[in-house]
Order: structure tokens, then C-alpha cells, then sequence
């Protein structure tokens, strides 16, 4: 992976940023963000923005990628899960210049989040806990990878100019599509992790339980759901 922005460019000297804006694409892991990448891969020029495991934090800060640079042909994509590597964080541009540095994410039903993080965490080796386990050490995970809290979580998904629902992920991808004048491609699966009978624990009083214990997480899917409709409501009256 590298951020070396490409000069092959179909953008002219006149379509600047103000006009046509560049995108940064907040991969917020388990949301489906793997699927969601291979579209936007032919739509854009992505730049890869990913901290790895193998990376010294200092230098991941030096590798921002220079905005001034960019074209409306770029995407930029990481997944921004910690202080001082939040999206906001990493580039401010996208609240000082909103119209020009356009940034979007997918969130996620928060039971299946958990779900699907544990999953995976396990199939790569980084998990040694059981489901019961985790669920109980770890409490509102979106909202900790977000870097929100109760008193600003608004605040803060409303500087996203989209967010999509990854159970509706093909609609959402319609839609954003729709707002950023990009044909619609049909969204492959892609990696899916596997479960075993552990989800036996998903019997109803264990999700009222998780759902009192995660509110934040669920005030967040919630929020996000209401603004993905009202984005959905408002490209039908532009189409209409």
C-alpha cells in the first residue's frame, strides 16, 4: 500500500476541488468496508491511507497524505480508529474545507459489529476469549473507534456528508452513487467470517442486555440510520 497520488488525472486545470470534490472514505472495520472498497476502487484513484500492525506510530503520522495534492479523482481510505489517528484528526480539511474534502462511512447494526469483530479478531488469531467473554469486557466499540461519546456523537457523525447502513449496503452504495454522479455497481460479499454455536446466546433477554449496556452504540446506529434516510429522501427529490 502507498499514498503516491497518481498524474494520470481525466481533472482539468479548471475542475478544482471547489467544483468536483475529492473523498475520503472512513473504513470502519466489520461495516463491510472490504465490499465496499472493491467499488469504489472503479470509481476512483484510491490512495491507500492504512496504519498497520508494522507500523511506528510517528512515522504513520509523517505519511499523511498531502490534500493540496489531491484531484476529484482520489479516494482516500483507512480505517482512523484511534487518537490522534481519528479521521477529524488526520485531516481537518474535511471540516474546514467541507465542500472540497467530502468524507463518508458505513455503520452497522451494533450486536452484528461485536459479532463480526469477534469472529474475525478469532479467525486471524487475535482473539482468545469466548463470545460471553468479550461481549461483557468491551462496551460501546463503534462509538470507541469513532472517538465519540454521549455528549458529542451527533457532533460528530454530522461531519460526515454521508453515512450508509451496511445492512442496506446495496442501497446505500446506490445512493451514494447517486450523490457523487457515479454509475451503480452491484456489491460483491466479500470477507465474511464464519460463526459457530455460540451465537446460541442470542436468545432475547441477552440482547435486551447488550442493547441497555451498548446505548451509546445504539444511539449512534440509530442517528446514523435517520440521516441515511433523510439522505435517501433527499437524492429522491433531486432525481424526482
Amino acid at each position: 500500500m502507498n499514498n503516491i497520488l497518481t498524474q494520470n488525472t481525466s481533472s482539468t486545470p479548471s475542475d478544482f476541488l471547489v467544483k468536483k470534490p475529492a473523498y475520503i472514505f472512513h473504513h470502519l472495520m466489520k461495516c463491510g468496508g472490504t465490499s465496499i472498497v472493491s467499488i469504489l476502487e472503479k470509481w476512483f484513484c484510491m490512495i491507500y491511507d492504512y496504519h498497520l500492525v508494522v507500523d511506528v506510530p510517528d512515522e504513520y503520522y509523517k505519511r499523511r497524505v498531502c490534500v493540496e495534492n489531491l484531484t476529484s479523482d482520489h479516494c482516500i481510505v483507512g480505517h482512523y480508529h484511534q487518537d490522534g489517528m481519528f479521521v477529524f484528526q488526520r485531516y481537518p480539511e474535511i471540516i474546514t474545507r467541507q465542500k472540497e474534502i467530502k468524507c463518508f462511512t458505513f455503520i452497522r447494526n451494533p450486536l452484528n459489529f461485536f459479532l463480526s469483530f469477534y469472529y474475525y479478531s478469532r479467525e486471524v488469531g487475535r482473539m482468545d476469549k469466548s463470545l460471553q467473554e468479550f461481549i461483557n469486557s468491551n462496551k460501546n466499540l463503534m462509538a470507541y473507534y469513532l472517538g465519540c461519546e454521549e455528549g458529542n456523537y451527533k457532533e460528530v457523525l454530522d461531519k460526515y456528508f454521508f453515512i450508509g447502513i451496511t445492512e442496506e449496503i446495496q442501497n446505500s452504495m446506490d445512493i451514494l452513487a447517486g450523490l457523487i454522479d457515479k454509475p451503480k455497481i452491484t456489491v460483491p460479499f466479500k470477507n465474511k467470517s464464519l460463526k459457530d454455536d455460540q451465537v446460541s446466546l442470542l436468545i432475547p433477554e441477552f440482547i435486551e442486555k447488550f442493547r441497555n449496556e451498548n446505548e451509546l452504540d445504539y444511539n449512534i446506529y440509530e442517528y446514523s440510520k435517520m440521516k441515511f434516510s433523510n439522505a435517501h429522501s433527499a437524492l429522491d427529490r433531486v432525481v424526482s
